[in-house]
């Protein structure tokens, strides 16, 4: 595209010159102690008083409908611009101490479509056009695959769901993929086996008598002269955990599970969750690479032992695993594998 521009800075105007014609960018006066909200397209810091730079930066975004200059700080400021401004969206212009919201000259502040309709804005032929939906705000970015990917929605003026009438692509892609800590090498076994982990450490939420023991619910604990081959909680329910204190920060990197080591019984969980956290007071469901809590595949049996590797690596101290299917009832043995430092 060949284009040329013109800046007029007494007149505050810009002529950009593009393959639909001239955008004609009529720059109005800001307006102090105001700020446009919800409709940020990027946000830039530019060396103060930076109205100039700011608006350069507006006519090089093709979305932008108004900017915003935020207070002075030493000798910068942060250019916010918008793809809406105060006559798309007037209750999205509100009081803010210091700020400045910079509209500019738009087609539509006439109102001239039919309320029944949406007035976008064409810079380029300094006019406009009337349409019956429009593409709200970008949603958040997924994190549950590859690539990523994020939606917006379309609305009507009555602010109804209308799909088909709204111009443009619904769906964003961004090929880039969260990345995660190097884990080679940090794939030992923390110590619910081996005993490192004390029984002290092993705690849950309930347990059904004493021979189902949160202590008992270490990876290949065999049944001895009692009921004891695993921790089974004493209802089964959502919410019921085992909770494990790994005495220090620690990563975890993969764990493992098996049922309830007694032939006579079919105990064992067949999903579950996890949580993390560092203090005991708040928890963190464990999402992984997705953007809801991972459901984990458990066991089928007694005695196969499953093991997951985390996606995402957490550097925790205290660890839970939250039941959310099982076979007759909740019962598991379990292991934490990782490492001090990676």
């Amino acid at each position: 595209m060949h284009f040329f521009l013109i800046l007029f800075i007494t007149g505050l105007s810009t002529l950009v010159k593009g393959d639909g014609g001239c955008k004609v960018l009529g720059f109005l006066d800001c307006e102090k102690n105001k700020t446009f909200t919800g409709h940020l397209i990027r946000s830039l810091r530019i060396l103060a008083p930076g109205l100039e730079d700011c608006q350069n930066k507006c006519y090089l975004e093709d979305k932008r409908m108004s900017y915003n200059l935020s207070p002075v700080e030493g000798m910068a400021r942060t250019c916010e611009l918008n793809d809406a401004d105060h006559v798309s969206d007037p209750d999205h212009l509100v009081s803010k101490k210091d700020f400045e919201y910079c509209p500019i000259k738009n087609p539509c502040s006439s109102s001239p479509c039919p309320s029944y309709q949406w007035c976008a804005p064409d810079f380029y032929r300094d006019t406009f056009k009337c349409s019956y939906g429009r593409l709200t705000q970008w949603g958040p970015w997924s994190t549950c695959r590859c690539p990523i990917v994020r939606y917006h929605g379309c609305i009507t003026p009555m602010n109804t769901s209308a799909p088909l009438l709204c111009e443009g692509s619904k769906m964003e892609e961004e090929k880039k993929c969260k990345s995660v800590t190097d884990i080679s090498g940090c794939s030992g076994p923390l110590g619910m086996q081996d005993g490192t982990i004390q029984d002290n450490q092993i705690s849950a939420s309930s347990r059904l008598h004493s021979k189902c023991d949160p202590s008992n619910a270490r990876l290949y604990k065999t049944q001895g002269s009692a009921l004891d081959g695993g921790w089974c909680a004493s209802q089964s329910k959502i919410g019921e955990y085992l909770q494990i204190d790994l005495g220090t920060m620690k990563w975890v990197t993969k764990i493992a599970t098996q049922g309830r080591n007694i032939p006579s019984f079919t105990h064992w969980v067949k999903e579950y969750t996890l949580s993390f956290t560092n203090n005991t007071i708040t928890w963190q469901d464990y999402r992984g690479d997705e953007n809801c809590a991972k459901r984990f595949i458990g066991n089928t049996d007694i005695n196969t032992v499953v093991t997951h590797e985390l996606p995402v690596p957490v550097k925790t101290r205290y660890v839970r695993f939250l039941p959310q299917a099982w076979m007759k009832r909740i019962a598991m043995r379990v292991e934490l594998y990782g490492c001090t430092s990676v």
